[in-house]
């Protein structure tokens, strides 16, 4: 295609998005249409439990440091490679030892969830003054 015939697609595409623009500018969604778009990140709730670590996870925290300071120019993605190289290699007798902390924090979580879950599920009562009312 030459360029002349390219710039009057181009022109036709500016023209057409000006013209958008303007529409869109002014539009409101009909009342019960579903808004498109980005959804909202669900809020965390600061109070909730902190979520069990995973065998692997316990080794990388054990591991991590001696990695760190064997290879200081590493940055963090070859810090996980060299990771995930240690654990694919690791005794599996001491993938068990692992593998036990991550149970053992599994029913940590369990647990504080289980707990957390009734205090949320207990409502709150607040005190009513009726002479406030009058």
């Amino acid at each position: 295609m030459s360029e002349k015939e390219k710039k009057r697609f181009h022109e036709m595409a500016d023209k057409d998005k000006k013209r958008y623009d303007s529409e869109m500018s002014n539009y409101t969604p009909p009342a019960g249409e579903k808004v498109r778009g980005k959804r909202r990140k669900q809020i965390k709730d600061p109070n909730a439990p902190k979520r069990s670590l995973s065998a692997f996870f316990w080794f990388c925290n054990d591991e991590r440091g001696k990695i760190k300071q064997d290879n200081p120019e590493y940055g963090v993605g070859d810090i996980a490679k060299e990771l995930g190289k240690k654990w694919a290699d690791v005794d599996p007798s001491v993938k068990q030892k692992y593998e036990q902390m991550a149970e053992k924090d599994k029913a940590r979580y369990e647990k504080e969830m289980t707990a957390y879950k009734n205090r949320a599920a207990i409502p709150v009562q607040e005190e009513v003054d009726d002479e406030d009312d009058e």
